[in-house]
C-alpha cells in the first residue's frame, strides 16, 4: 500500500500503556513520542487503552504530550481527551457484592476501582474488614492520596464500581479466579497479572460485558470511526479483545504467545521502540 492509502486506512491509533507505550522503566522514550506525534499530524487519532484508572493514565497522556482520549480500567470507562467522561460500566449492586464476597470469603482484600473525576470521591476503596497482605498494602501505601479504606466494602451496596481487584501471589488469585468462574459461569470476566508498579500479582474483574474493544469500540463510534479503521497494540491478555476486534490488531515483541497468535503481525519490544515500527507500517515509511 502506499503512505496515502495507509492513512486513508488507519483512522485511529490504540495503544496500551504497560508494557506497549512505556518502557520497562515505566518511560515514554524520545523516539516512541516523536512517532505518535508524527502520525498524529498525518490526521490519526491516537487513544490510550489501558487497566490502569484514569488517574494514572494520566500520567501518561501528560508524558506523551497529546490530548489523546483513552479507554481506562480495562474498558469499563472512556474518557474524551479533554477529561469527559464519555461511558461507564459499572457493576449493578448484585454483580458487584457477588464477586466481593467471594474475594472476601478467601481471604483477600476487596479493592473497588471508581470514576472520581465524574462522581467525585475517592479514585478506589479498599475493604478494611480482612487483614491486608504485604502487596495490598504496598499499593494502599504508594496511593493512599487516591484511595479510602471502607468496612465491610463487600456487604455495600454500590453501583460506583466500575473494576473489583484484590492483590496476592500469582497461583493464589488463579484459584480464586477458576473458583469466580466455577461459581458465576458466563459472568464476569478476569485477568491476573504482575504488578507494574508494586510486588506480587493483582486479579482484576469486570463483568462479561466489558473489555478493552468495548470501550474502545465506544470511543471510536463517538469519533465517528469504523471499527475497521482502528489499529490496537497490546501485549497482555486483557489486550485481546482489541487485538482481535479492530480492523488491525498488532502485537508488541514483548507480549504473550496468546496475544501474538491473535495479532496480525508482531512489531518490536516495548523496550527497543516497537510502536515506532507500527507507525511506520502505518505511514508507510517502513522498508
Amino acid at each position: 500500500m502506499t503512505r496515502i492509502q495507509l492513512v486513508t486506512r488507519i483512522q485511529l491509533l490504540a495503544v496500551d500503556v504497560d508494557g506497549t507505550l512505556v518502557n520497562s522503566e515505566d518511560v515514554i522514550s524520545a523516539a516512541t513520542r516523536a512517532a505518535l506525534h508524527r502520525v498524529r499530524e498525518a490526521g490519526v487519532e491516537v487513544a490510550i487503552a489501558t487497566g490502569r484508572r484514569y488517574r494514572n493514565a494520566q500520567g501518561a497522556i501528560g508524558a506523551l504530550g497529546l490530548p489523546a482520549p483513552s479507554v481506562c480500567l480495562g474498558g469499563a470507562l472512556v474518557k474524551g481527551g479533554d477529561g469527559r467522561t464519555l461511558h461507564a460500566d459499572a457493576f449493578a449492586a448484585a454483580e458487584f457484592r457477588a464477586v466481593a464476597s467471594l474475594f472476601r470469603e478467601r481471604g483477600h482484600a476487596v479493592l473497588g476501582q471508581r470514576d472520581s473525576h465524574q462522581d467525585g470521591g475517592a479514585d478506589f476503596l479498599l475493604d478494611d474488614s480482612v487483614p491486608w497482605n504485604d502487596f495490598t498494602r504496598e499499593y494502599y501505601d504508594r496511593n493512599r492520596s487516591f484511595g479510602e479504606p471502607a468496612a465491610s466494602l463487600p456487604d455495600q451496596t454500590r453501583q460506583d464500581v466500575l473494576v473489583v481487584g484484590t492483590f496476592g501471589e500469582m497461583l493464589e488469585l488463579q484459584e480464586v479466579e477458576r473458583e469466580l468462574h466455577r461459581v458465576h459461569p458466563g459472568a464476569f470476566s478476569s485477568h491476573v497479572m504482575p504488578g507494574f508498579q508494586f510486588q506480587g500479582h493483582y486479579c482484576e474483574v469486570v463483568p462479561s460485558r466489558v473489555s478493552k474493544w468495548a470501550g474502545l469500540a465506544r470511543l471510536a463510534d463517538f469519533l465517528g470511526i469504523p471499527g475497521e479503521k482502528v489499529c490496537a497494540v497490546g501485549d497482555e491478555r486483557n489486550d485481546l479483545s482489541m487485538i482481535s476486534g479492530a480492523g488491525v490488531g498488532v502485537a508488541m515483541g514483548n507480549a504473550c504467545e496468546e496475544v501474538k497468535r491473535a495479532a496480525d503481525w508482531v512489531t518490536g519490544h516495548h523496550d527497543e521502540d516497537g510502536l515506532v515500527g507500527v507507525v511506520e507500517r502505518i505511514l508507510g515509511e517502513a522498508s
